[in-house]
C-alpha cells in the first residue's frame, strides 16, 4: 500500500512537469508563459523527492550506519531544492499580478529566506545522527519554504486566473483552480506531518491531482494559441499569394492599356486642333472625355508604380532637395494651400531619389485632398543619433477608426468614388519598407492626419 501511494504521489508531480514541458510557449502572448519553467522544475524535483523517500522507507533497515548521516542530509537537501523551485515560481507568478501584491509577495519571500537561513544554518554545523535535529530542520523547510511558497504561488495563480476571467477568457477558471490546488497542497505538505494520519499521503496525492488536472486544462490555451497562429500565418500566406497574383495581373493590364490611352489622348488633341469650331461648341463633352482618359492613365501609372520592383540604385540624398522637388511638381495643386517645411540642410540618407520623391508626393496629395482651401500642411524633418523622421501633417477631414485601420490596405480608399484608387498609402508603405523604415499614421475625424516616416540611419 505504501509503495503504491508513493508511486502515484511522485507520478502526479512528474506529470505536472511533463504537462508544462510538452507545451510550446514560443509564440505565446500570455504573461504566465515565461514563469512555467519553474513550475516544471518543481514538478520533476518533487517527484524525484517522493520516489527517493519511498526508497528510504522501503530499504531504511538495509542502509549501513556510516551512510545514515549522508542519507539524512540528502533527504533534507532534495526537499529544500524542490520547494525552492516552487518559491522561484511563486516569485515569478506574483510579478505578473498587480504591483502592490507583487511587492508584498516578494517581501514575504525575502523575509522567509532570511528567517530560514538564520534558523537553520547554526544547526547545520552541529548536525549529528540525532533524528530530532533532522526532523526539526525538515519541518522548518516544509513550513517556511514549502507551505509559504505553495500559498504564495497559489495566490498568484488564483489572482492571475481571476484577471483572465474578468477579460472574458474561459480558461482563467482553470488557472484559479490550479492556484487553489497549490494552496491545499501547501497546507497538507507544509503544516500537516506525514505521521499525523495514514491518509495524509493520499490527501497530498489528491491535492496534486487537482493541480495536474486544472493545469492540464489551463495549458490547453497554448495549443489553441498555436493553432490560431498557424491559421493566421496560413491566411497571410494565402492573402500574399492573392495580392501577388492581383499585382501581376494589374501590372499587365495597366501596361497594356497605357498605349491605347496615350493614343486616344493624342487623337483627341489632333481632333481639337483640326476642328477648333467643334471644340468651342462641345467643350464640356470633350473635357469630360479628356478627364476620363487622364483618370484611367493615372490609375494605370499607380498600378505600375505599386507592382514595379525597385531599381536598387541608391545614393546619398538630401531630404530638403527631395521635399523641394516634390512641392515643385505639385505647384499646380498647392496654390490654394500653405505648405510649411521644417528641414535642416544637412539631413540626408541613402536611398532611391525617385522613390522618395514619389513617397512625399503621395503623402502631399493625400494631405491636399483632405484639406480645404487655405489650410496649412506641415512637413517636419528631424533626426536623432539613430533615426531620421519625416512627418507630414494636415488639419483636414481626418479618418475614423475603421478607415485608419484599413488605410494601407491595397485598393481601399475613404475618398469618394472617382477620387482615389486606394493605392497611395499602400505605395507609401511599400517605399518606406524598401528603405528599411516604418510608417505610422495618426488620425482623428475632423481634426486631421499625421503620417510619420522613421528611417534608421545605419540601414538606409
Amino acid at each position: 500500500m505504501t509503495f503504491n501511494i508513493y508511486l502515484f504521489y511522485g507520478l502526479v508531480f512528474f506529470s505536472i512537469g511533463c504537462a508544462v514541458v510538452f507545451r510550446n510557449f514560443r509564440y505565446s502572448q500570455l504573461k504566465v508563459a515565461p514563469t512555467l519553467w519553474a513550475l516544471a522544475i518543481f514538478g520533476f524535483s518533487h517527484a524525484f523527492h517522493e520516489w527517493s523517500e519511498l526508497y528510504v522507507i522501503v530499504f531504511s533497515e538495509g542502509i549501513p550506519p556510516q551512510y545514515q548521516l549522508l542519507t539524512q542530509c540528502l533527504r533534507l537537501a532534495k526537499l529544500f531544492l524542490s520547494y525552492i523551485a516552487l518559491m522561484v515560481f511563486a516569485w515569478q507568478i506574483l510579478s505578473i499580478t498587480n504591483k502592490s501584491l507583487a511587492r508584498i509577495g516578494h517581501g514575504c519571500i525575502m523575509l522567509l529566506l532570511i528567517s530560514y537561513i538564520s534558523l537553520l544554518m547554526p544547526r547545520l554545523f552541529d548536525m549529528s545522527l540525532d533524528t530530532v535535529d533532522f526532523a526539526a530542520a525538515s519541518q522548518a523547510t516544509r513550513v517556511l519554504i514549502g507551505f509559504a511558497s505553495a500559498m504564495l504561488a497559489g495566490i498568484g495563480m488564483a489572482v492571475y486566473g481571476n484577471s483572465l476571467r474578468q477579460d472574458k477568457h474561459h480558461y482563467g477558471v482553470y488557472f484559479s483552480l490550479s492556484g487553489i490546488g497549490l494552496m491545499l497542497y501547501g497546507v497538507l505538505s507544509g503544516l500537516v506531518p506525514t505521521e499525523a494520519h495514514h491518509s495524509i499521503p493520499v490527501l497530498r496525492t489528491l491535492a496534486g491531482a487537482l493541480i495536474l488536472v486544472a493545469l492540464f486544462k489551463a495549458l490547453k490555451v497554448f495549443d489553441l494559441e498555436k493553432e490560431q497562429a498557424t491559421a493566421a500565418k496560413l491566411k497571410r500566406a494565402i492573402e500574399a499569394d492573392k495580392y501577388k497574383a492581383i499585382g501581376q495581373l494589374a501590372m499587365g493590364v495597366a501596361h497594356e492599356i497605357n498605349n491605347p490611352l496615350a493614343s486616344s489622348s493624342l487623337a483627341l488633341d489632333l481632333w481639337e486642333r483640326k476642328h477648333p469650331q467643334h471644340f468651342e461648341s462641345d467643350t464640356s463633352y470633350l473635357n469630360r472625355t479628356r478627364l476620363g482618359i487622364e483618370r484611367a492613365s493615372s490609375i494605370s501609372k499607380e498600378l505600375l508604380s505599386y507592382a514595379r520592383p525597385a531599381s536598387g540604385e541608391r545614393s546619398w540624398i538630401m531630404l530638403n532637395e527631395v521635399l523641394d522637388a516634390a512641392v515643385k511638381l505639385l505647384a499646380h495643386r498647392i496654390k490654394q494651400h500653405s505648405i510649411k517645411i521644417n528641414c535642416e540642410a544637412n539631413v540626408g540618407l541613402y536611398g532611391e531619389k525617385v522613390k522618395l520623391e514619389e513617397l512625399i508626393i503621395n503623402l502631399l496629395c493625400n494631405a491636399l485632398d483632405a484639406s480645404s482651401n487655405n489650410q496649412q500642411i506641415v512637413i517636419d524633418v528631424y533626426q536623432t543619433e539613430i533615426l531620421i523622421s519625416v512627418k507630414v501633417t494636415d488639419f483636414g477631414c481626418g479618418m475614423d477608426a475603421e478607415a485608419l485601420t484599413r488605410a494601407t490596405e491595397v485598393f481601399y480608399s475613404s475618398k469618394p468614388v472617382g477620387k482615389g484608387t486606394g493605392l497611395g498609402l499602400a505605395i507609401c508603405e511599400q517605399i518606406t519598407a524598401l528603405h528599411h523604415g516604418k510608417m505610422n499614421i495618426v488620425s482623428e475625424l475632423g481634426k486631421g492626419t499625421s503620417v510619420e516616416l522613421s528611417f534608421y540611419k545605419e540601414s538606409c
